[in-house]
Order: structure tokens, then C-alpha cells, then sequence
């Protein structure tokens, strides 16, 4: 298990250069402007004695928008996540209609810009500034970071530039980038040899996830089954820091994170209250009342903190031991950025109905994790398998980050489309649409005179 601790000081995370990336659409030498007296001067940037908050600007970055808006975000175009937020622009983003000039898309792609941006930037200054930039575990660190950067810009970005460039890349292309960027990472951890197993695992995580997006099944499974069964590495919280995004969007009279009547399904009828006994999932477990919050009118059943969170006890709320009950997001709740369950689950999705791996067959794998669920086990194949494993996975990885990935994925596999449709749980917001990602917005197009589409 590994915590890669972000440097703190003075009430916050030191970002150094985060906080002047703004994304694609400005110009790449003006990120360095600013007249704030405590920000790390541009001609600081060639300091050795930095590297240490150079590695940690990124990671800080990184935390920054993963929250918000990255997961609770990208989490509204998918069937885990019914928000009820009453700003016009987040409520159409719920129902499945995102144009590319609304705010949403902008936030997105400058989000997923600055993070990417961070990535590169520092391992690129990495290669002057450190004695041996191709053993160090720094280096590493920060290419892992970059990988997973771009692994989310192809899984949520309809499209991105990349650095105000005109060619505007798919999100094979993205992928195909975060996989060259974990190779590097885990060429450079291989050879810093002790001390860097950490990074190296996180790589390999990184990379098993980024060759799902890319279609590349046997490097799926060749990076997969390289990661140690204990592994996880988080993205880290404070409270009074950098507090958890989703603590405050459960609490209060404007509360406005629901789950969908998707997952609600498998355990009672949305609108109706679903009882802490129907709950026999500790993977997915919820307030029981069905009650409305920011807007007034969506019915929302309150998430508890699920498997991809620091705070899942694994035990259900009716549970004799209350310390066993699950709880709300807290403001210092982590949540996983990659671990051993999520390279196991694009393993064996890689490796198919007839696979076989670190957990056996695919079969007992998917039996495994049923019965993390309390579920009986089951005898399938074929198809019947992969979607019983499919099921598994979004338990397995509830309001962590991969839904949207995921459905885009298999939609293009021809798997299915399990985007929501029809009407919306709030009846008044009308029929879903159609969007299945987040268009590049206005902003890019007015800003990056390189491009015209």
C-alpha cells in the first residue's frame, strides 16, 4: 500500500506552477505569469534544490480537480451518479445534453489540461535537473502522473489539443500517449531500483487501464499481472487543506449527490424508501430515505463512502458494531486512484469468459467478488460471464472514476450502450440526450488560433 505524501505548508498544498496552467487554450510562456509574491518565480523553476516541490506540484495539481471536476463531473453523463444540483448548466449535464459552450465542458478540458500539462512540464525540466533523470524515482513519479492524465483525458474527452497545437487528437490517440508515458515511468522505476516499487506498481496499474482504453488487450494483462494484491495508491485529502470534494455535496439542506435508479435497482424501487436491510452490498450502500436536496425536486438516495474511498468499512448498516456501519464522505477521505482490484478487473476483462490469472478463471474472479457483495456464486459463460463481470465492476469501483470510461468503451465494442435514456429520475428535467462525452469547448476554438473546425 502506498501514500505518496503531497508537500504541505502554511494551511496549503504548495502547487509551485499548478496554479498558473490554465489549460489548451492559453498561450504555453504565459503560464508562468503571476504577481502572487509567495508563487515560485519562472527563473526558480531551474533550481535543483526544487525538485522536491517540483514532483510535488504535480501530484498537488492533480488533487486539485480530481474531485471536482473530474469524478463528480464526468460521473453525470453515466448510470451511477443522479445529481441534484439546481444550476441550469450542471442539470442539463445530468440529463445527457453538454454543448461545447457551456461551462461544464470548459471547466472539464482546463481541469484535464492543467493536470496534463503539470505532468509533462515537470518531467521534461526533470531531465536537467536531476544527476540521473533515467534512475530516478521523481521522475517516475511524475511520468505515472502524466499517464494518468492523458488516461482520463481519452476516457472522458470527446477530443483534446494538446498545448494550444492544431492537431486536435481522438481518444485512441490520448491513450495511446498515457501508455508511452507509463512505459517511460516504468522504465525509469525499474531502474531506480529499491525505493521505487511503489511507482513502479502505480505505473503498471496505470498502464493496464490506459491499454483498456486503447484496445490493447495483451498489454492489458502483461501490465496487470505485474501488481502486488495489496497495492493501492491514493489521492489524498485534508481537512482544512485540501478538503474531499463530495463531503459537502451529502451534507445539508443542499445536498445534491444521489445514486442512480440504476444501481438502486438491484435493491429496491427508486422514489420509494429502500430499507438498510434490502442493502446486502457493502460495495454500494446509500441513505435509505429517499429525499430531495439543492434543487428541490430530484429524489436523491445519499451515498455512503463505497469501496474506492479510505473510509469504506466494508460492513452494512445493520451491522450489530457501529464502527462497522459506513459513513458519509469526510472532508480528509482519500480516494483511489489506482489499486490491484482495478488492474484485476481490466485483466480479466481483457483475458475474456475463458480467462485465466492471478485470481484463476474468469469465472472465479467474478465469483470472488460476489461474495465481497454477499451474493451467492453463480455458474456462467460467454457472455453471461463478461456481463455478470461487468456488474461486479461497477460495484467494485462505484463513483471511483471508470464509469465513463467504461460505457463509452464498450459501447464502441459493441458490447452494448448502457448510457441512461428515456426520462429522467426527475421527471421535469424531460427525456436524457445523447452526449457520451465532453466536447472541446468554445474556449479552445476562440483561444488556440491553430485550430478551425
Amino acid at each position: 500500500m502506498s501514500r505518496y505524501k503531497a508537500l504541505r505548508h502554511g494551511g496549503a498544498i504548495l502547487v509551485a506552477v499548478a496554479a498558473l496552467a490554465t489549460g489548451g487554450c492559453d498561450a504555453v510562456d504565459s503560464l508562468l505569469e503571476a504577481n502572487n509574491p509567495a508563487a515560485i518565480r519562472e527563473d526558480q523553476l531551474d533550481d535543483k534544490t526544487l525538485v522536491e516541490v517540483l514532483a510535488n506540484s504535480v501530484i498537488g495539481q492533480f488533487n486539485a480537480v480530481y474531485l471536482d471536476p473530474v469524478l463528480w463531473t464526468s460521473s453525470m453523463l453515466t448510470d451511477e451518479h443522479t445529481t441534484g444540483i439546481n444550476w441550469p448548466s450542471t442539470q442539463e449535464l445530468g440529463v445527457r445534453r453538454l454543448p461545447y459552450n457551456v461551462g461544464p465542458a470548459n471547466d472539464m478540458f482546463r481541469a484535464l489540461s492543467r493536470m496534463r500539462f503539470m505532468g509533462d512540464s515537470i518531467s521534461s525540466r526533470f531531465d536537467t535537473l536531476l544527476d540521473e533523470p533515467t534512475k530516478d524515482r521523481r521522475k517516475a513519479l511524475v511520468l505515472a502522473y502524466a499517464g494518468y492524465a492523458y488516461t482520463l483525458m481519452a476516457e472522458i474527452m470527446c477530443e483534446a489539443t494538446i498545448d494550444v497545437g492544431e492537431k486536435i487528437y481522438t481518444p485512441q490517440e490520448l491513450a495511446e500517449i498515457a501508455i508511452s508515458r507509463f512505459e517511460s515511468a516504468i522504465n525509469v522505476a525499474q531502474a531506480a531500483g529499491p525505493g521505487a516499487e511503489d511507482v513502479l506498481n502505480l505505473a503498471y496499474v496505470g498502464l493496464a487501464r490506459a491499454a483498456t482504453a486503447a484496445g490493447d488487450k495483451a498489454k492489458v494483462m502483461a501490465a496487470a499481472e505485474k501488481v502486488p494484491s495489496d497495492f493501492v495508491w491514493w489521492v489524498e485529502y485534508k481537512d482544512q487543506v485540501m478538503s474531499n470534494f463530495f463531503a459537502a455535496q451529502v451534507r445539508g439542506g443542499n445536498h445534491n449527490m444521489g445514486v442512480h435508479p440504476r444501481v438502486l435497482s438491484a435493491f429496491g424501487t427508486y422514489g420509494e424508501p429502500i430499507p438498510p436491510e434490502a442493502q446486502t452490498d457493502p460495495r454500494v450502500q446509500f441513505n435509505p430515505a429517499p429525499r430531495v436536496g439543492h434543487d428541490a425536486r430530484t429524489i436523491l438516495y445519499t451515498p455512503y463512502q463505497s469501496l474506492s474511498f479510505s473510509g469504506y468499512t466494508g460492513g452494512l448498516q445493520t451491522d450489530p458494531d457501529p464502527n462497522k456501519r459506513p459513513i458519509l464522505y469526510e472532508n480528509d477521505t482519500d480516494v483511489r486512484l489506482g489499486s490491484y482490484l482495478d488492474a484485476m478487473h481490466n485483466y480479466y476483462e481483457a483475458a475474456g469468459p475463458d480467462g485465466v490469472g492471478p485470481e484463476g478463471t474468469t469465472l472465479e474472479f467474478v465469483n470472488a467478488r460476489r461474495a465481497v457483495g454477499n451474493q451467492p456464486p453463480v455458474n456462467l459463460s460467454g457472455d453471461e460471464l463478461m456481463a455478470e463481470l461487468r456488474e461486479q465492476r461497477l460495484r467494485d469501483l462505484f463513483m471511483g472514476g471508470f464509469r465513463l470510461g467504461d460505457l463509452r468503451r464498450w459501447k464502441a465494442q459493441g458490447v452494448g450502450d448502457f448510457f441512461p435514456k428515456g426520462t429522467h429520475p426527475n421527471p421535469n428535467l424531460g427525456e436524457y440526450g445523447t452526449a457520451e462525452c465532453f466536447p472541446l469547448p468554445i474556449a479552445e476554438y476562440v483561444g488556440n488560433p491553430n485550430i478551425r473546425k
